[in-house]
């Protein structure tokens, strides 16, 4: 029998049978038939597709209790607001890491997938994470990452309705996200979190960023299950109160791309396209862009191409884009300067 399936996904797939966690057998199963069924192997496919609605089915659609826990966020008291929302992680996302910080990350799903080993000499995985680095280097996808790898819902923490100008309910609020998190497993994103954790010393401070602050290192501090697991993102780490450091399990940079990062992310941008260009050479004009910032500028540069009815891009293509971005940026930036001023 011919099948696509690879030594890692196997792997992948008796982790999380082993460790009874169904989500992540399903989503990694799902994706073993939907590549069988773009490699045109259909008998292989249909096989694993009955074989899975069998399995799924003895299990009680185990699956699907995450959707159902999901379905309802906590909401503000006063305006009904949704305080999380939740996207869809059954897609794999392309992250491409440092070496210090894919060592690290590599390191927490380890220790959630054996979770059952530490648990036996009376230790736990890390489950409070900080991440930082300048916008657009992965922060937010590799929350995305971790949510498919481990086979949970990604819920992110909707800032704009959680902080709120009425005394002491942005720390209910908080109160009430994290008793989700606990009873909900799932990887939560709290990004901007320096919006909720700025030192307790600010100046400008009028007594409720104080109490707000302490909301927050009570929730950190009666957070306990390894279950689900937190992430608190930020582009400004150095604002943070002090103490809320300590609380946090591990801290994870995410450094701008370097010129090789730079070079695969566009070879994966380009694919598809027909680009007659030296991509080396366009990576190292990109050298103060993000991830984020370089998937802008390709995309714009393909969808010129494409309304200008071209079949080919060429380097020169691209180093158009990214000159009108950068000065879009920078007058961007003078503005900002003035509004200070």
């Amino acid at each position: 029998m011919r099948t696509t399936i690879t030594a890692d996904r196997l792997q992948n797939l008796f982790q999380a049978f082993r460790d009874r966690n169904d989500s992540a057998f399903f989503r990694i199963a799902e994706g073993i038939i939907a590549e069988e069924l773009a490699a045109n192997h259909y008998n292989v496919a249909t096989d694993l597709q009955k074989a899975l609605g069998k399995e799924k089915k003895a299990m009680g659609n185990s699956a699907n209790k995450v959707a159902e826990l999901t379905a309802l966020p906590p909401k503000d008291k006063r305006n009904g607001e949704d305080l999380l929302w939740f996207i869809d992680t059954t897609a794999a996302p392309v992250v491409l890491f440092a070496k210090p910080t894919e060592l690290k990350i590599s390191r927490l799903l380890q220790e959630h997938r054996r979770a059952a080993v530490l648990s036996k000499h009376g230790y736990s995985p890390k489950t409070k994470l900080l991440f930082w680095g300048p916008p657009g280097c992965g922060k937010t996808l590799t929350a995305h990452y971790l949510a498919y790898e481990l086979g949970l819902p990604l819920g992110i923490v909707r800032l704009n309705a959680v902080i709120s100008s009425f005394l002491g309910d942005t720390a209910s609020h908080l109160h009430k996200v994290f008793a989700r998190l606990k009873s909900t497993p799932m990887v939560l994103l709290l990004d901007e979190a320096d919006a909720l954790a700025k030192a307790r010393d600010d100046p400008n401070d009028v007594g409720e960023l104080k109490r707000v602050v302490n909301s927050l290192l009570q929730a950190l501090d009666a957070f306990s299950t390894t279950n689900s697991i937190l992430i608190a993102a930020s582009n400004h780490q150095y604002l943070f109160d002090p103490a809320l450091w300590r609380r946090f399990d591990d801290i994870i940079e995410f450094p701008p791309p370097t010129v090789q990062k730079r070079e695969a992310f566009l070879k994966y941008l380009l694919n598809g396209v027909h680009f007659e260009g030296v991509v080396p050479e366009l990576a190292k004009k990109m050298v103060s862009l993000s991830y984020a910032d370089i998937q802008r500028v390709v995309i714009e540069a393909v969808k010129t191409m494409l309304l200008a009815e071209k079949e080919t891009l060429k380097t020169v293509d691209v180093i158009e884009q990214l000159e009108t971005w950068k000065t879009s940026l920078q007058s961007a930036q003078r503005r900002k300067g003035a509004k200070r001023k």
